[in-house]
C-alpha cells in the first residue's frame, strides 16, 4: 500500500502561509484558507512547509524526496508520507475530504439570500452610520480629493481605477475615484473587476450572489451572469465561485457604489481575474471572455470599475529587507511609467510593463485594470498615485478615471 501511495502526486489546496511565533519563541507556518472552505487555520513547523511547498501536483513523494536533498535537505521518505497523509485527513490536500467540505461551502455560499459582508467590522465599520460618516471623511482626507463630489461633467465616466487596499490605508484614494464616478455617472450596469487573490485556474470568475453591503445590497445582475454561463460554460465561469466569498478586492467597491448610489437601483456583475501577468499574448487569452461579455452588455450603458492595487515589497512579500526610501521613490517612477499606458488606452502596454520586473515590483492590480480598459475602449485619467507603507512593507495604488 505505500508503495501505491508514493506513485500518488499530492497537491496543496490554495493556502496562504504566514510567519507566527509561538508561547515558546519559536517561529511556525500559519497556513489559512482564502476561499473559507477550511476554517480552521493550520501551522506547521518551517521544516514542514518546506516538504508541503513541494506538493504541487507534479511530483511522486519519491520525487518530493529527490527534490529536496538537491537543496540540502535530506528527509526520510516515511515522514514525507506520514505528513502527505495527516494533511490529506485534514483536507489540505486534494482529494476526497476537500472535495466534500468545499461541496458543503460551495451549496451554503449559494443558498444564502446574498453574499455576506466579508470584511465589514474590520477593513470597514459595520454600523451603517459610522460608515457613512467614515466614507464621507475620507472625501476631506489631507491627501483626498478636497471635498465630496461637486457639479456634474459633461462626459460620463466608463472606466474607473480605484485601490482595493483597507480604507484606513489608501481610503483617500477611493475617495479620489469615487468622486470623479458620482460627478460623471450614467451608467446602469457597473461591471466590476476585482484581484481574485486566491489564484484560481480560470481567467475569469462570476457569481450569482449579490453583494450585501452594512447600506444595504449591490444586485448581481443574474441576467447577465447567466447568459456567459449558456455561452462559455457554467464550469469555466462559476467553477470557482467560492473564491466570492472572503475577497475584498471587489466588496471594497460595492460598499463605495451603494453609500454613492443610495437612492438609486443599481447593478453590478461582480468579476474576479486570476493573474495573467504569464501570459505572453494577453489578448488571444482573454477575448473568449471579454467577447462574450461586451455580446452580453449590448444596449446598456456600462462602467468598468478595477478594484486593484500596484505594488508589494518588503518582507511580507517575500523581500529579504524593507525597501529604503530611495527604492521606495524609484518604484514610485515606475509605477507612473506603467500608469502612462493607462492614461493612453494602451492595454497592451499596460500588460507589458506591468509585467516588467513582475518578482519583484509584485503589481496585483494588473488583470482587473488590463480587462476594464479592454471593455472600456478608453484611457483613464490619473488622479492620484500613493504608496502606504509601516516602515517595512510597502503596497501602492492608484485612483483614475476615464
Amino acid at each position: 500500500m505505500a508503495a501505491g501511495l508514493d506513485e500518488e502526486r499530492p497537491r496543496l489546496v490554495p493556502l496562504e502561509p504566514h510567519p507566527v511565533e509561538l508561547e515558546d519563541g519559536s517561529t511556525a507556518v500559519a497556513l489559512r484558507d482564502p476561499q473559507g472552505i477550511l476554517e480552521e487555520v493550520a501551522v506547521v513547523s518551517p521544516a514542514a512547509y518546506l516538504v508541503l511547498a513541494h506538493f504541487d501536483g507534479t511530483r511522486t513523494l519519491g520525487e518530493v524526496q529527490r527534490a529536496l536533498a538537491l537543496r540540502g535537505h535530506e528527509v526520510p521518505l516515511a515522514q514525507i508520507r506520514t505528513l502527505a497523509g495527516k494533511l490529506r485527513e485534514a483536507g489540505l490536500l486534494h482529494g476526497a475530504a476537500y472535495q466534500e467540505r468545499r461541496a458543503r461551502a460551495l451549496e451554503e455560499y449559494r443558498r444564502a439570500p446574498a453574499r455576506a459582508p466579508a470584511c465589514a467590522g474590520g477593513a470597514y465599520p459595520d454600523d451603517p452610520g459610522e460608515l457613512r460618516r467614515a466614507l464621507d471623511d475620507l472625501f476631506r482626507h489631507p491627501e483626498g480629493p478636497g471635498g465630496p463630489p461637486g457639479a456634474g461633467t459633461e462626459r460620463p465616466v466608463r472606466l474607473l481605477v480605484s485601490p482595493h487596499i483597507d480604507y484606513h490605508r489608501g481610503g483617500h484614494g477611493y475617495a479620489h475615484a469615487y468622486r470623479a464616478l458620482a460627478e460623471a455617472c450614467d451608467a446602469d450596469t457597473f461591471v466590476v473587476f476585482g484581484t481574485a487573490h486566491a489564484s484560481p485556474p480560470r481567467l475569469f470568475t462570476l457569481t450569482r450572489q449579490s453583494y450585501d453591503t452594512p447600506l444595504g445590497p449591490v444586485e448581481t445582475d443574474a441576467s447577465l451572469v447567466d447568459a456567459l454561463a449558456a455561452e462559455l460554460g457554467e464550469a469555466e465561469v462559476l467553477g470557482e465561485e467560492l473564491c466570492h466569498r472572503t475577497e475584498h478586492s471587489v466588496e471594497l467597491q460595492m460598499v463605495w457604489l451603494r453609500h454613492l448610489f443610495a437612492g438609486r437601483e443599481i447593478q453590478a456583475l461582480p468579476v474576479l481575474c486570476s493573474s495573467i501577468s504569464r501570459l505572453s499574448d494577453p489578448a488571444s487569452g482573454t477575448e473568449r471572455f471579454l467577447s462574450a461579455l461586451e455580446r452580453a452588455l449590448a444596449g446598456r450603458r456600462a462602467c468598468f470599475v478595477a478594484g486593484a492595487d500596484l505594488a508589494h515589497v518588503g518582507p511580507q512579500f517575500g523581500d529579504p529587507r524593507p525597501p529604503t526610501a530611495e527604492e521606495l521613490a524609484a518604484l514610485a517612477d515606475e509605477d507612473r511609467r506603467t500608469l502612462s499606458f493607462l492614461a493612453g488606452g494602451d492595454p497592451a502596454g499596460f500588460h507589458r510593463d506591468g509585467i516588467r520586473d513582475e518578482d519583484r515590483r509584485r503589481l496585483c492590480g494588473v488583470a482587473p485594470i488590463y480587462a476594464a480598459m479592454r471593455m472600456a475602449g478608453t484611457g483613464a485619467r490619473l488622479l492620484h498615485y500613493g504608496q502606504w507603507s509601516d516602515g517595512t512593507d510597502s503596497v501602492s495604488f492608484a485612483a483614475a478615471a476615464g
